[in-house]
């Protein structure tokens, strides 16, 4: 087929044609680079989104982990302060080893980190915590009498009484799942 030209007439309304096929046009150069371009390009970008994913769920891993942690420490500072109150009644019951109460002579408190009987023994809070894999707990142990040392001294060996009472509140708080765990102590005197 041969190219259609203008003619030389003027007649501009005929438009040139010119012939294309895959042996004698311009076609036949291309070899597919395109293609492979374009593929390594999509690959670049599935390995950048592929990395932009991972870090996005280790973030939100860690923000769980946050999340759970704080939720553990909340309930042991509810534990600790409902020991403190616990503490404040105007008769206290014998502190002879059992429903959470210790003596540090006869039966001191067991080792609150290592302690395998936090869900069976202790006090529990007064309050429901919602979101906790089980509910906060704590035990008090009573330490030895502190006898008055005059002006100077800590905090807990200062005061009017002649000989103050001491205790020991232990309280344990465990997050949204049972690994994660916050064990809380306070000094108490009266």
């Amino acid at each position: 087929m041969d190219p259609i030209l203008p003619s030389d007439s003027g007649d501009s309304k005929q438009p040139a044609f010119l012939a294309c096929n895959g042996r004698d046009g311009i076609v036949s150069s291309q070899r597919g680079a395109v293609l492979v371009t374009g593929l390594i390009f999509l690959v670049i970008l599935m390995l950048l989104g592929t990395t932009a994913m991972q870090g996005t769920l280790l973030e939100e891993r860690m923000a769980g982990n946050l999340r759970d942690e704080t939720l553990a420490f909340q309930a042991a500072e509810a534990a600790l302060r409902s020991g403190e109150r616990f503490l404040e009644q105007v008769t206290l019951p014998e502190f002879n080893g059992s429903d959470g109460l210790y003596h540090h002579a006869d039966s001191p408190a067991p080792d609150p980190v290592n302690w395998q009987d936090w869900e069976t023994s202790g006090k529990t809070i007064d309050v429901t915590m919602d979101g906790v894999a089980s509910e906060p707990r704590y035990v008090i142990e009573q330490l030895p009498s502190v006898p008055l040392m005059g002006e100077g001294g800590s905090a807990q060996q200062s005061g009017s009484l002649l000989n103050a009472s001491m205790f020991c509140v232990i309280a344990r708080g465990v997050g949204g799942n049972d690994v994660t765990m916050v064990v809380l102590q306070s000094t108490y005197r009266r």
